[in-house]
């Protein structure tokens, strides 16, 4: 059995640098990949001081909220593309991500943004052709839900 593309070590490498690197604004949100199980991805950021939007309070600025879940739904479409349309090596895979953009975003903000560490997950509700759904979830080191949030995005000349 052949290794499947999402496992290969090359593709999550060059897909945390992107992430992780490449992106300014994904490298100032200080993102980094968690999980790559396309079922259940994951990414998490440490609260930092040029994060606060309420600094008397110490809370995430909503911005930096609706980025990271608009950020862990591009990983997960990513990830569900590879799964169920695999391609030859991980830099085609990876061409994918620039293939797609987000459409709509709506972002629930149900309690402050407090805490130390936070992780953001994603569930592919849709992958179709042209438009994938996304379900998204914030959560605190104590697993308290900080927002969820719900996009689709486009997917740009997707076979």
């Amino acid at each position: 059995m052949t290794q499947h593309i999402i496992d290969n070590p090359e593709f999550q490498q060059m897909l945390r640098m992107v992430m992780e690197e490449k992106i300014p604004f994904c490298q100032l949100l200080g993102i980094k990949l968690g999980e790559f199980d396309p079922e259940n991805p994951m990414i998490h950021f440490d609260m930092r001081e040029e994060l606060l939007g309420n600094f008397a309070q110490g809370m995430l600025h909503g911005g930096v909220i609706a980025s990271v879940l608009d950020s862990v739904a591009g990983f997960a479409i990513l990830l569900k593309m590879a799964k169920q349309s695999p391609k030859d090596d991980p830099l085609s895979q990876l061409k994918e991500f620039g293939n797609m953009s987000t459409i709509d975003l709506r972002i629930d903000y149900l309690q402050p943004g407090k805490g130390k560490r936070f992780t953001a997950t994603a569930e592919v509700t849709r992958l179709g052709k042209r438009v994938a759904n996304v379900l998204m979830d914030l959560r605190n080191e104590q697993g308290e839900r900080i927002a969820t949030g719900a996009a689709a995005f486009m997917l740009h000349g997707r076979a």
